[in-house]
């Protein structure tokens, strides 16, 4: 399946622009933020692994399952669009062979070889792992950029990523990212 990222880009550079975030910080960061991010994945796999038992009672367990497996792979793109703001493709092509093995391997390479060259091969592992499970990328990358934008906080050099403000008065305010609206129908 192709898959146009012009609103996704547009979308997200008004996100950094709007929070004066550039590429290059975004870049110093990539490798610690997307680990934190495949932190993520793994339990949502491992949740997504024990909700899918036939013996497990509770089958709507597997889809917040699937939909913390989506959140994950979204924020992977987001951050690798972010880091890669002036150089990713503008349309990508779905592949059905592509594994979390290859996407771990993708990264790797991303941070420490030629940022350009593998920056469509984390976006594309990343839509293609989501067609896997059933979920359009496109839609639900925008339920994603939903849900960042209606966050506040501010910009941690230290850590250098964007953290988000978690007071209850903030996260009264936040969208939750639907992503049933992004689920292929079958």
């Amino acid at each position: 399946m192709k898959i146009n990222l012009n609103e996704i880009y547009a979308k997200l550079e008004a996100w950094r622009a709007e929070r004066k975030i550039t590429a290059q910080s975004q870049k110093e960061g990539y490798i610690i933020n997307i680990m934190e991010e495949f932190g993520e994945l793994a339990a949502a796999l491992r949740d997504y692994e024990r909700f899918s038992k036939p013996s497990y009672p509770y089958p709507k367990n597997k889809k917040y399952a699937e939909h913390g497996i989506i959140d994950a792979l979204c924020d992977i793109a987001v951050l690798t669009i972010n880091a890669g703001a002036d150089i990713v493709p503008n349309e990508i092509e779905t592949r059905n062979n592509w594994s979390l093995s290859f996407l771990l391997a993708c990264i790797n390479y991303f941070e420490t070889s030629n940022f350009v060259a593998y920056a469509d091969d984390v976006l594309i592992c990343c839509a293609s792992l989501c067609e896997k499970y059933g979920f359009n990328f496109e839609l639900a990358m925008l339920e994603t950029i939903k849900e960042i934008s209606s966050r506040t906080g501010s910009y941690d050099e230290k850590a250098k990523k964007w953290v988000k403000d978690s007071t209850d008065e903030a996260r009264a305010k936040w969208y939750q990212a639907d992503y049933e609206k992004a689920r292929i129908k079958k």
